[in-house]
């Protein structure tokens, strides 16, 4: 039988077996909690089971007279276990929650707890799926081409066809289908490959081959190949978590982020795979090893050239345009300069230890070399999540994983020639420059433009860098701090979640502790999702309640929050939606501050079962406010969050400058704004801008449903807001979003109707429009916070654009205009000295710069500007 046509078999099989997986890794984090913990049970389920099917079913499949028809029964399972997996996973969330419930102070028993679970559902698919590349090499046993040759072609195809499942679910598949059905497609995908395979006509198998027949390697040959691929499969795993950590700081976060560059490794394997086949021979043994060492070195040089790629992303973005699709190109480029030449590496290494270990026993060897791939692969894997990454950061866990490979390469060859690849990898341990790193951690995906000036890169901005204060490597997420002349704000890969640098962030933080804690007559017992940087946390705690509860998916923004004064007594370190499905408490307030759902996973906290969740943990007459971001959306995503939630409790919005606070009640019921009860509560909120919530009101239960408009609610099988929101990350939808808050707020009280109608025109580029509200909002009311503040703001905003475009005469008018309301903000110290240095006064810039150097001493950033003005003073 032709080896071609069983490699278009392994394509079929490939992709629905790529589909399923990425459904079942994006249901369980529903079902289980998107923690490191859960997902990486997953993962070790999934390649664990099919590590043990490959030692299985290569033995099975060598003593198959008809491994073809063996082939088509384990992908009928597979097909089988798809079309249950939506009940099967759906069923499993009240074990998982009984689990969390039974070992909540043992987090060692729950994770080995949650790993069974995810083995007892999806093993036996898993073993499955791991045999079909034995059983396919037992059908291809009587091929005229050596065992590395057929066998590698058809691991290349069955490789190509998990891009196709990747691309196809990531981009198509889940958007316009969901989740279960999905899982159907997928079952189609193999169903449609164990049919093929029952129709052709077996060609006959000759019976096993003993092993000690004479042949071209030596079983220290075999033993040798066996241990370079689980070397390689090891390092390809820890690599490739890595790499994603390292890229996602590059270019987002993203769904559509995370499909490219699975996409793009795969693709790498297959090509690896498809160019391996024609390099076996007698000289197999060697090459193996020199592959080996050499893709190590390889990903320690992809590793280094991490720091190169948001200087390359400017580039792209500049020359391409600002599109999704541009924007997709730009990753795919990106992800194939550090990942590709890797990975060619490893999918070169699979044939050329088939065509040793397998050259006798094609079935039986493969089994077992595919075995120990997965079975490294695993732990490389696990070591990558929990140790390498948090203690090393992405470039150095990289250099790590390849420290072992190169190590095992030299070890096995004993080739001198393996120390140039081995002193590469440690090369790759070199600290990068300060400012690389700065530029790594400061999310300039989402900011191209202030480092683009005229279409090409501002040199000046780019070789400032940014003030990057604090970076921390955890389990779930690389968490940054940048500072701003003194105000602080935390990124989460790169994506700011928290910002003290303008009073519009300022505002919606506070409001999401401000709002609830004063429309509730006496919050006890509060729960807060997602700590950020404190300051939803301190202002509800300004309300002196009796207990709050954080709860925090990764470990480290608490770390970054105690750098910023904020110390919470009582944090949990889960995922907030597995918290509320496991807890037996109740609370009077859940303040919801979760990440924009444009992030992988955010979506899930916009759905009608995490909102339902919430209701469910509410005690009586509490109630909810849940974070509504006005931008990064389009008009039909913001509508659908007010429809869902409506959808479980009766819906109030609140302004809180570009954002909307939802307020939710079980039950309609007039929500009054009670007096603050204490003194530090009441300053907080005059602070806050605002002392009466009902002044912030834009609509009530009465107007939700009008508001939130006709269509479908956000469930957690369609993830909608997932797959949309990133196509409107720079989208200029926002105009229309605040229009129609505009538009919704009927009864506007002083001065925040002006404000809301100011903060539009300012978006829409409408300056007259925008002087008239603010001269309004201001005249209403001329010592309120949050007008004076904002407004100091806008106009140091234009300082800084004057003096970038070449003014400095209009920038010190408006920098005097934001001193009158920004007295004491030593923001306006920095942008003061960029002022100075402008037209030449070097020696008042470095007096600026140095009494901001004062307050934050060890700030590179401060120090590197201030001697570069002192150089120019000389």
């Amino acid at each position: 039988m032709r080896v071609r046509i069983l490699a278009a078999l392994l394509f079929f099989s490939g992709a629905g077996a790529l589909v399923l997986e990425v459904v079942w890794f994006r249901r369980l984090a529903q079902v289980a909690g998107a923690t490191s913990v859960a997902l990486a049970a997953v993962l070790a389920a999934i390649i664990g089971g099919m590590a043990l099917g490959a030692f299985l079913g290569g033995g099975h499949a060598e003593r198959s007279r008809a491994p073809l028809r063996l082939y088509a029964c384990l992908e009928l399972f597979i097909a089988l276990f798809a079309l249950a997996s939506p009940w099967i996973l759906d069923a499993s969330g009240a074990a998982f929650v009984a689990l969390t419930r039974a070992l909540p102070e043992a987090p060692l028993l729950l994770a080995l707890g949650r790993f069974a679970l995810a083995a007892l559902m999806l093993a036996p698919a898993a073993i499955c799926m791991g045999a079909t590349l034995p059983a396919m090499a037992a059908a291809v046993a009587r091929d005229n081409r050596s065992a590395g040759s057929s066998i590698g072609l058809l691991y290349a195809f069955n490789t190509l066809g998990a891009v196709a499942g990747t691309i196809a679910a990531g981009f198509v598949l889940v958007p316009a289908f969901g989740l279960a059905n999905t899982m159907r497609i997928a079952a189609a995908f193999s169903g449609l490959a164990a049919l093929c395979a029952l129709v052709l006509r077996p060609a006959p198998v000759a019976p096993p081959t003993p092993e000690n027949t004479p042949g071209h390697f030596t079983k220290q040959d075999r033993a040798r190949a066996i241990r370079l691929l689980a070397a390689s499969g090891f390092l390809g795993m820890a690599a490739e978590g890595a790499f994603v950590r390292g890229l996602v700081l590059v270019f987002g976060s993203t769904t559509y982020a995370f499909t490219i560059m699975l996409a793009v490794f795969l693709f790498g394997l297959a090509s690896g795979g498809a160019i391996g086949s024609r390099l076996t021979g007698p000289r197999s043994p060697h090459r193996l090893g020199t592959v080996v060492a050499w893709t190590a070195a390889l990903f320690a040089v992809g590793a280094m050239s991490l720091y190169a790629l948001p200087r390359l992303y400017l580039m792209g973005y500049a020359a391409w345009g600002d599109s999704f699709a541009a924007d997709t190109t730009l990753r795919v480029a990106l992800s194939a300069i550090v990942l590709l030449p890797g990975a060619l590496g490893l999918g070169i290494a699979f044939p050329l230890a088939v065509d040793v270990v397998a050259e006798h026993a094609r079935a039986r060897g493969t089994g077992r070399l595919y075995a120990a791939n997965s079975a490294a692969s695993v732990l490389g894997s696990t070591l990558s999540v929990f140790a390498l990454v948090p203690w090393l950061g992405p470039t150095r866990a990289i250099a790590g994983a390849g420290l072992v490979a190169a190590l095992v390469a030299w070890r096995e060859t004993r080739s001198r020639w393996s120390l140039v690849p081995l002193a590469i990898v440690v090369a790759a341990f070199t600290p990068p420059p300060e400012r690389a790193r700065e530029r790594m951690y400061g999310g300039i995906y989402l900011q191209p433009q202030s480092y683009l000036k005229d279409g090409a890169i501002n040199e000046v901005a780019w070789n400032s860098g940014r003030d990057i204060s604090f970076v921390r490597h955890g389990r779930e997420a690389t968490i940054s701090i940048e500072h701003w002349y003194g105000a602080a704000s935390i990124y989460v890969n790169g994506k700011t979640v928290a910002s003290g640098q303008t009073m519009i962030e300022v505002q919606h933080l506070a409001a999401l502790g401000h709002v609830p804690m004063v429309l509730h007559p006496n919050p006890e017992r509060v729960l807060i999702v997602g700590l950020g940087m404190g300051t939803t946390y301190r202002a509800i705690a300004a309300h002196d309640p009796r207990s709050i509860t954080v709860v925090e998916l990764e470990e480290a923004i608490g770390e970054a929050a105690a750098t910023l004064g904020v110390r919470p007594k009582h944090v949990v370190i889960d995922d907030g939606r597995a918290f509320l499905r496991a807890t037996r408490e109740k609370y009077d307030v859940i303040s919801s501050d979760t990440i924009h759902p444009w992030v992988r996973g955010g979506g899930d906290l916009y759905t009608l079962e995490y909102f339902q969740a919430c209701r469910d943990r509410l005690a009586d007459g509490g109630l909810i406010c849940h974070w509504l971001p006005l931008y990064q959306m389009s008009l039909d995503d913001v509508r659908a969050v007010v429809r869902t939630f409506n959808a479980v409790f009766a819906t109030s919005a609140y302004f809180s400058g570009t954002n909307l606070s939802l307020i939710g009640t079980v039950g309609k019921r007039e929500l009054k704004s009670y007096p603050p009860r204490s003194s530090n509560a009441r300053a907080a909120l005059v602070e806050f801008g605002a002392v009466d919530m009902r002044d912030l009101l834009v609509f009530g239960p009465e107007r939700a449903a009008m508001a939130a408009g006709e269509g479908d609610v956000l469930t957690e099988d369609r993830l909608r807001l997932e797959y949309s929101t990133p196509r409107h990350i720079r989208s200029p939808e926002k105009n229309a979003i605040l229009k129609w808050v505009v538009d919704q707020w009927q009864d506007p009280r002083p001065p925040y109707g002006a404000l809301m109608r100011a903060i539009h025109a300012s978006a829409a580029n409408d300056h007259a429009a925008y002087q008239k509200a603010f001269v309004e909002a201001e005249a209403q009311s001329p010592q309120n916070a949050f007008v004076r503040r904002y407004r100091g703001e806008k106009y140091m905003q234009y300082a800084r654009q004057l003096i970038a475009e070449g003014d400095p005469d209009q920038a010190e008018r408006y920098l005097a205009f934001a001193e009158r309301y920004l007295p004491r903000d030593t923001r306006l110290w920095g942008v003061r000295a960029e002022l100075e240095e402008s037209r030449g006064g070097y020696e008042r810039a470095a007096e600026l710069l140095a009494a901001l150097l004062k307050k934050t001493p060890k700030s590179d950033y401060l120090r590197r500007r201030l001697e570069r003005v002192r150089a120019a003073a000389r």
